[in-house]
């Protein structure tokens, strides 16, 4: 497969149709001597490229941290700080879909990349709205049509939600007649699935899975128990993921590449810095879970050469444990660090998952659990834990083993049930999926979150970002109103969006 640091060294033509939702297309004149058609498989690229530059929500960085999945010692470096603030707005990217989707409309290709378009369409709408609450979308990126709107209304985050759900529905729709129609055959520019559009169909619906879960607070005013039974009910035309070869992943390279976060060049830097965090790592710990040894090292401070599985060994500290007290035990070898063998031993490290058939699977079983439909709970909740173990390539009698345990073994339809689902779900998360499990958390509680001195926030996980500063400057009016009709007019990071309300 190519890596996507293939791609980093083309020319992308595409910022041509780089705007902000408030970019004056009046002010961009013709140049002859710039190009002004491009192909769709190169906007495709520049697309999935945004889409897999993962950066500060990839493995290891703050998201990762603000997930609770570790923590830093060392506060010249990093803080434990909950003090959020803007979060960035994606309609550039979405400019360049609506270009490819252009660009494709006279090609025999034109339904795979119009199918692609709307799932993006679809990605980076959930991606924007579940961050702030109300964005612009029916009149965003019209600067340069007709209608020449520079300052976009902001529509409500249940109109959004209902546009999004609307567009997964066509993309599988457009997917499946693509796959049958003239042209048919790889989709050209796309380096995450090498344009197999069976894995893209799978994909777009274990996404429209996530997303109807996450609205699981708002079954009585969308259809989102029919949207989920439809899609699960009837596999040949909604068809899903049906092992980890179906994830979408962004792979890292070797030393001369795309580097994994961590890797031999800098254990020396933050080798004694990251640290295991509480949250995740005490969830390994109560259920005597086989993954800690692959994913951690055990604190040389309490580690035994005579018994190398004592999990009393492995000790995590809290997100929001004063840095300070933390540094000093972290000197002392009081607290286990990233595995050294699997996270610094070489560059390309492990597949980051964006989407995942381990998260399906446990979508799945809390939708069952719900009532939403029926099933076994019980049998998707262990193909989720067991797809995580392989992921980490556990041995099959080890997993075996753990789905045995008292602790691990389904306790039915029940709060009970669902906490394991949850919390189980958790795990699958590590390091990986941006920051789903802060967002399963904020719908949910499970699992609990640790605050203390070091969250700055007031004692509080927050429950959004605020809007971008760009918006205040260029589009003051409509910001102001969303602000009004969501959160009584203060930008703030407490407030709760119609989401999780």
């Amino acid at each position: 497969m190519k890596t996507l640091n293939t791609y980093k060294s083309v020319l992308i033509l595409a910022l041509i149709f780089l705007v902000s939702s408030c970019t004056n297309f009046d002010e961009i004149t013709d140049d002859p001597n710039r190009a002004t058609s491009v192909p769709p498989s190169m906007l495709l690229s520049e697309v999935l490229r945004v889409m897999n530059n993962v950066g500060d929500e990839g493995p290891w960085s703050e998201a990762q941290r603000d997930n609770q999945f570790w923590a830093i010692s060392f506060d010249y470096y990093g803080d434990q700080d909950y003090n959020w603030g803007s979060a960035p707005l994606r309609y550039s990217t979405l400019s360049n879909v609506i270009a490819m989707e252009k660009e494709a409309a006279n090609l025999d290709t034109k339904n795979k990349y119009g199918a692609l378009s709307k799932f993006f369409k679809a990605y980076f709408l959930d991606y924007m709205t579940k961050r702030m609450g109300d964005i612009p979308m029916s009149e965003a990126l019209k600067a340069n049509t007709a209608e020449k709107i520079t300052q976009p209304k902001y529509d409500s985050q249940k109109e959004v939600y209902v546009e999004i759900l609307a567009l997964l529905e066509a993309a599988n729709t457009q997917i499946t007649l693509a796959q049958t129609e003239v042209g048919t055959g790889n989709v050209e520019g796309d380096f995450l699935y090498e344009g197999d559009l069976s894995k893209w169909q799978k994909t777009i619906n274990a996404f429209r899975l996530r997303v109807l879960i996450g609205l699981s607070k708002k079954t009585a005013e969308l259809d989102v128990i029919s949207q989920f039974n439809q899609v699960v009910s009837n596999p040949s035309k909604y068809p899903l993921m049906t092992g980890i070869s179906d994830n979408m992943v962004r792979k890292f390279a070797d030393e001369n590449g795309n580097q994994y976060e961590l890797n031999p060049s800098n254990y020396g830097f933050n080798r004694n810095r990251n640290i295991m965090g509480g949250t995740y790592l005490d969830i390994l710990k109560q259920n005597n879970d086989p993954r800690i040894y692959v994913v951690a090292d055990p604190a040389k401070f309490y580690y035994n050469a005579a018994d190398p599985l004592n999990l009393n060994a492995y000790v995590a500290a809290n997100t929001g444990d004063d840095q300070g007290a933390m540094q000093v035990a972290s000197d002392q070898g009081k607290y286990s660090y990233p595995s050294e063998k699997r996270y610094y031993s070489t560059y390309s490290g492990e597949d980051y998952i964006l989407i995942g058939y381990a998260e399906q699977q446990f979508v799945i079983a809390e939708a069952i659990n719900r009532g939403w439909i029926t099933g076994d709970a019980g049998a998707y909740y262990n193909k989720g834990i067991s797809a995580s173990m392989a992921f980490y390539a556990v041995a099959d009698a080890d997993v075996a083993t753990f789905l045995a345990s008292s602790n691990i073994t389904y306790k039915g339809n029940n709060t009970t049930g669902l906490e394991q689902i949850l919390s189980q779900k958790y795990v699958a998360f590590f390091q990986n999926s941006e920051r789903e499990a802060y967002f399963n958390y904020r719908r949910t509680g499970i699992p609990a979150f640790n605050v203390g001195p070091a969250n700055n926030n007031g004692g509080k996980i927050p429950m959004r970002w605020k809007y971008p500063q760009s918006e205040f400057e260029t589009n003051k009016t409509n910001v102001d109103a969303a602000l009004t009709s969501q959160y009584s007019g203060s930008d703030d990071i407490n407030a709760k969006m119609w989401l999780i309300k």
